[in-house]
């Protein structure tokens, strides 16, 4: 199968990429970022903030550009960045990944970081989280289906191995 200058497989793999390797972390960096908050703990604030803001400009590089591959994590930002540099997600994502000089109230950085993640999970899709009871069913559902998408296509999966155990992927 071919798009317009896009295969399936790489389609797939860069999608699959963004929504299972770099979403679920994503999602965990705005809960960290909450509790540093409460704790009073800034420093922590401004490496959640751009954890959160590099996984989200990442995750719009493969969805937005098929990127591939995916560069060592310690590059993955610039490579992102340099992707998405006339995207409007990716000025949104540069501000957050250079650092705040000064972090602005605790209300508006979460707020700020949520509408990243937000506009991420617009363009990426959104993979229920399999940490929380209410997710871990349909997350289970939804890896199923993904599974069966990579394994049509000859492509290596990327979801954890516990997950894949036992089936044909």
């Amino acid at each position: 199968m071919q798009s317009v200058d896009l295969g399936a497989r790489r389609y797939i793999w860069c999608r699959g990429q963004a929504a299972w390797l770099m979403g679920p972390p994503a999602a965990q960096w705005l809960e960290d970022l909450r509790g540093a908050l409460a704790a009073g703990q800034s420093g922590l604030a401004r490496h959640v903030s751009r954890q959160l803001a590099e996984d989200c400009a990442v995750m719009l590089a493969l969805t937005l550009t098929y990127g591939r591959p995916i560069p060592e994590p310690n590059m993955r930002g610039a490579w992102a960045l340099e992707r998405l540099a006339d995207h409007p997600v990716g000025k949104d994502c540069w501000e957050l990944i250079r650092g705040l000089e000064e972090l602005p109230e605790d209300d508006v950085l979460v707020e700020r970081c949520a509408m990243l993640q937000q506009k991420a999970r617009e363009v990426v899709g959104h993979v229920p989280d399999a940490l929380t009871p209410e997710g871990y069913y349909p997350a289970l559902g939804l890896a199923r289906e993904w599974i069966e998408l990579v394994s049509s296509v000859g492509e290596s999966g990327f979801l954890p191995s516990e997950w894949t155990r036992g089936t044909d992927a």
